[in-house]
């Protein structure tokens, strides 16, 4: 085991986050689920999109490697709708789900974060084996 060490200043006026992501069949206890570290960062400022802004991370739905059928990222808290395009020409929208409901199974969603109030974040699944390709605010 490898030790870090942090500077408590390091932290102070900062924020971290980490998105994880967890799979695996339907219906199957937290303890059956995989996880994932999609992605993760520690700054001063947060972002804050405006308008059609958006910041996207593309990649593997499941592994290292593969095409990336996954793309996460945040919009602004006003976007109401994400298209993501695939390279096989379809189109998957994720529509905004209102505040404090239940998290569902489905293949795109815009959703707020509890502690991250300068963007809302955004989560498409390509369907079948397409490739990503582009994502914009569309409403």
């Amino acid at each position: 085991m490898r030790r870090v060490m942090i500077n408590m200043h390091d932290l102070v006026g900062r924020t971290s986050y980490f998105v994880i992501r967890f799979h695996g069949p339907e219906g199957a206890a937290n303890d059956e689920l995989t996880s994932r570290l999609v992605d993760s960062a520690t700054t001063r400022t947060l972002s804050w999109p405006k308008g059609t802004e958006i910041e996207v991370v593309p990649q593997p739905l499941t592994g290292a490697d593969g095409p990336h059928r996954l793309v996460i990222g945040t919009v602004p808290t006003t976007a109401k709708q994400v298209a993501c395009h695939w390279k096989d020409g379809t189109t998957t929208l994720a529509d905004r789900a209102p505040d404090n409901t239940p998290v569902r199974g489905t293949n795109a969603v815009i959703r707020s974060v509890r502690g991250y109030p300068t963007a809302n974040w955004f989560a498409c699944a390509a369907p079948g084996s397409a490739a990503y390709e582009s994502a914009e605010v569309t409403k």
